[in-house]
């Protein structure tokens, strides 16, 4: 699964100082990098690489701003065929979305929830990774943690890109690598950690990429879930993951 942020503070994406500028060298911006890095090593997880692929904080085809919009554009059909499918229908969306705001997760986290629920009502052993790439300091903060806290009992990942040059410390809270649980507004602590946060600009052109980063904590959170559930799984490549959604954000 995977999810794209369409806010205005990416820029007018026929700017070429645009985060959404498409070169028409074909050098790809920071969104399709991490659509194709990301997303070329998940998809050997999902055995039909089909994944949902979303939009947020964009205004769409009937003049609405959507906080989660189906990024090729079909309103009854979210998914896409491949990386290449999400970059054809990320590329699409940039000429038919307009940028709003403002950013908000907790819609397209909801989505990949309900996903992954139906998923363990069906028996299907599945485990889903959702990817969300954005630019932008989150305005629903606590919406989105009280998301993550539920989430946190489903077989879910969540893989957050930061581009550009924004401020990402609530990224940091959501990511609780301090050791400490997510907390809801009611109080109650999620049961485990599901997101893992990475700035682009600290790992891109260096040593270590943008996907060893991001799946540096990915199969221990696989293998917390599954303990969780006494289920025993073969090995992780076992595990049905469909991976980026999103946001494929989400690739």
């Amino acid at each position: 699964m995977v999810a794209v942020d369409f806010t205005a503070s990416n820029g007018n994406p026929r700017s070429p100082d645009s985060l959404h500028y498409i070169d028409p060298s074909g050098r790809l911006n920071s969104y399709q990098k991490a659509i194709m890095e990301v997303g070329e090593v998940i998809q050997f997880y999902d055995a039909d690489r089909r994944f949902p692929a979303w939009g947020f904080g964009g205004r769409t085809y009937d003049n609405t701003v959507s906080h989660c919009f189906n990024l090729n554009g079909n309103p009854n059909a979210y998914e896409v065929e491949g990386v290449e499918g999400i970059m054809a229908a990320y590329a699409s969306a940039l000429h038919n979305v307009s940028l709003s705001g403002p950013t908000l997760f907790g819609q397209v986290i909801n989505n990949a929830a309900q996903i992954a629920s139906q998923s363990i009502m069906h028996n299907s052993n599945k485990y889903f990774v959702l990817l969300i790439i954005t630019d932008g300091v989150l305005t629903d903060l606590q919406e989105t943690k009280d998301s993550l806290v539920r989430a946190s009992d489903l077989p879910l990942s969540i893989l957050i890109v930061g581009v550009g040059g924004a401020d990402f410390t609530q990224m940091e809270i959501l990511d609780a690598d301090n050791g400490r649980r997510l907390e809801s507004s009611t109080g109650r602590l999620a049961t485990r950690d599901i997101v893992q946060f990475v700035p682009m600009r600290e790992v891109h052109g260096g040593q270590i990429s943008v996907v060893q980063s991001l799946l540096e904590e990915l199969p221990g959170q696989f293998l917390t879930y599954t303990r969780s559930r006494d289920i025993k799984p073969p090995s992780l490549q076992g595990a049905q993951m469909f991976g980026l959604h999103g946001a494929q954000t989400s690739a």
